[in-house]
């Protein structure tokens, strides 16, 4: 599969929240760090997070997807957008720059809009 297949099917996997769909793209230790929250997590910690959101998120879609492919993986750019559980709309501007080895993604750094995405932090953690 090339790069710009499995970034699109990874954002695919994303706009689904599709978190098996997710994990089949990644090395066995891939590794995130997202600018809002902890450092790094796992793949594991990762994905639990995104379970959450998904618990707390009506309708989530992602909207103007753009993917580019770079020499070491891809840079994803997309809006994520939905309604909280509590009735609260977000619009959030994300930026995935993701590394990939032998096909598969062993690092995503997200850098994300905390502002934008407070209604989201709101229904997690109160």
């Amino acid at each position: 599969m090339s790069t710009a297949d499995l970034a699109r099917r990874f954002v695919d996997a994303i706009d689904r929240v599709d978190l098996d769909a997710l994990r089949s793209h990644l090395a066995p230790d891939a590794r995130f760090w997202v600018n809002i929250g902890p450092t790094e997590y796992s793949a594991d910690e990762r994905l639990a997070v995104l379970d959450l959101e998904r618990q707390n998120l009506r309708d989530h879609r992602t909207d103007d997807v753009r993917i580019t492919v770079t020499d070491s993986g891809f840079v994803a750019q997309l809006t994520s957008l939905g309604t909280t559980t509590t009735g609260e709309a977000m619009r959030v501007a994300v930026c995935l720059v993701a590394t990939v080895v032998d096909g598969r993604i062993t690092r995503v750094d997200e850098y994300a809009d905390s502002a934008a995405a407070a209604p989201l932090i709101r229904a997690l953690y109160g």
